[in-house]
C-alpha cells in the first residue's frame, strides 16, 4: 500500500538525506478502504459462534482484555481491524443502534450474537465479565453520556477524541472515573508514534537549543453531504477544529509542555455551502506559550490534504510531514555544521494496536495510562479559547496551571 514508504520505514532508525514525503492521513485511508499491510502483526480473529449463548470465550487467555466497541461507523470499522490484531486486547462485544448491521461485523470477529448490545443495554454489559472495557466511537456530542454509562457499569473507558463536547463535560467524566476506580483514557493514537515521541524528546531535552516556534496544520477536503453529523454542532461539538484541528492542538501543547498563555484566531464558513451553516469550514490561530514560543496552527475541511508539523529550534528545524497518520510518518531535520537536511527513518508501525495494548495494560493494573484524562481536558480548554478568540476577534488569555 505504501510503496517506497514501507520499504524505507521498515528499517531500524538511521539518518539519510531528505526526500519528499507522501502525505497520508487516516481519513484518506478510510476513503480508499485499503487495509492490507496496516495490521501490526497477526491477522483477524477467526469467525466464531454466533449463537445466543452468553459471551464466555474460553479461547481467549485471561490476560487479554475484552473491549466492547460502542458505535459502528467508519472509524469503528477502522479500529476493529486493529483491535483484532492485538496481543493483550480483543473485540468482545459491539454496542450499536443497528443489530442487523452488527451481526455481519460480529461474525467476522468471532463475537457471538448475545454480545451485540443496543445503546440502552449497559446493564447487560455490566453483567458480562468478558467485557472489561469499552471504546466509544460515537459522535462527539454523545461521548460524555455513554462514557458515564460505561463507568457506571463498571467498565474502563477508551474514548475517541475529543474526550467530550466541552471541557466541563470532560472534567465530570474524569471525576466519575476517579470515583469508580476505572481508567478513562482519551484515544490519542498519535501519542504512540515513534516519530512524534522522538520530536517531543528533542523539545524536552533541548537537543537543538530552545524551542522558538511550532507550526501545525491538519485538514482535508471533506466530501460528506449535508445532513452528516459532523455539521450538527449538537452531535459534533463543533466544526473542523473539533474533528481534525485537535491533532494540531495536541502537537502544540505536547511540544511546549502545557497550555498557551493566550490565543488569537479567525474562523471561516464557506459561503453558499449549507453544510457550514452552523460550524466552521476553516480556522486558524496563533498561540503564545511560556518561554516566548509562538505557535501557529490551522484546521480545514476544504484544502488538499495537509498533515504537518514544523518545530523551530535555536539550532535546527524539524519537519514531520505527514505528522499524524496512523503510520508512515516522515521526519526531516535542518542542521548546520555543515548546512544540510537529513531524514530520520523509523520502523513502519501502526499506532492503533499499540494504543489498545497500552490501554489494556492500564486496565489490568500493569501500568498507568500513558495518556491521562487531563490531556483530553487540556485540549478542550485550548480549543474553547481558540473558538472564543475567533468569535470575539480578541486575544483570549488562558488560566494559568
Amino acid at each position: 500500500m505504501f510503496g517506497d514508504d514501507a520499504r524505507m520505514h521498515a528499517q531500524a532508525p538511521k539518518m539519510a538525506f531528505s526526500m519528499e514525503a507522501q502525505s497520508m492521513d487516516i481519513h484518506d485511508i478510510q476513503r480508499r478502504r485499503v487495509v492490507a499491510g496496516l495490521l501490526a502483526g497477526g491477522g483477524l480473529l477467526a469467525s466464531g459462534t454466533t449463537d445466543a449463548s452468553p459471551p464466555r470465550r474460553a479461547h481467549h487467555a485471561p490476560s487479554r482484555v475484552g473491549i466492547a466497541v460502542v458505535g459502528l461507523g467508519e472509524y469503528a470499522a477502522f479500529v476493529l481491524e486493529r483491535l483484532a490484531s492485538c496481543r493483550t486486547a480483543y473485540p468482545a462485544a459491539l454496542v450499536t443502534g443497528s443489530k442487523d448491521k452488527a451481526r455481519a461485523i460480529a461474525a467476522r470477529y468471532g463475537i457471538p450474537d448475545a454480545a451485540i448490545h443496543g445503546y440502552d443495554d449497559y446493564a447487560r454489559l455490566a453483567d458480562d465479565e468478558t467485557i472489561v472495557a469499552v471504546h466509544i466511537c460515537l459522535p462527539v456530542g454523545l461521548h460524555a453520556q455513554h462514557a458515564l454509562k460505561a463507568l457506571a457499569a463498571g467498565k474502563h473507558v477508551l474514548c475517541e477524541k475529543p474526550l467530550a463536547a466541552t471541557a466541563a463535560e470532560a472534567r465530570a467524566l474524569a471525576d466519575a472515573a476517579r470515583d469508580a476506580g476505572k481508567v478513562l483514557m482519551p484515544a490519542y493514537r498519535a501519542w504512540f508514534s515513534d516519530a512524534v515521541q522522538d520530536a517531543l524528546g528533542r523539545c524536552r531535552e533541548g537537543t537543538h537549543g530552545a524551542l522558538a516556534s511550532v507550526d501545525a496544520h491538519k485538514g482535508f477536503h471533506l466530501r460528506q453531504p449535508a445532513g452528516n453529523w459532523r455539521f450538527d454542532p449538537a452531535l459534533s461539538g463543533g466544526g473542523c477544529l473539533t474533528d481534525i484541528g485537535i491533532y494540531s492542538v495536541q502537537l502544540q501543547r505536547w511540544a511546549c509542555g502545557g497550555l498557551p498563555r493566550s490565543v488569537t484566531a479567525v474562523a471561516h464558513r464557506r459561503p453558499g455551502d449549507a453544510r457550514f451553516a452552523q460550524v466552521e469550514s476553516d480556522i486558524g490561530w496563533v498561540a503564545q506559550f511560556d518561554g516566548g514560543v509562538l505557535a501557529t496552527g490551522s484546521a480545514s475541511w476544504r484544502y488538499r490534504l495537509q498533515n504537518r508539523l514544523r518545530l523551530g529550534f535555536e539550532q535546527a528545524w524539524l519537519d514531520l510531514d505527514p505528522a499524524t497518520p496512523a503510520m508512515g510518518e516522515r521526519m526531516r531535520l535542518g542542521l548546520d555544521g555543515p548546512n544540510r537536511v537529513e531524514e530520520l527513518m523509523f520502523p513502519l508501525r501502526d499506532q492503533v494496536p499499540r494504543m489498545y495494548e497500552a490501554f489494556a495494560d492500564a486496565c489490568m493494573g500493569r501500568s498507568a495510562p500513558p495518556v491521562a484524562a487531563s490531556e483530553g481536558i487540556a485540549d478542550l480548554v485550548m480549543m474553547e479559547a481558540i473558538r472564543q478568540a475567533a468569535a470575539s476577534g480578541t486575544t483570549v488569555a488562558l488560566p494559568a496551571g
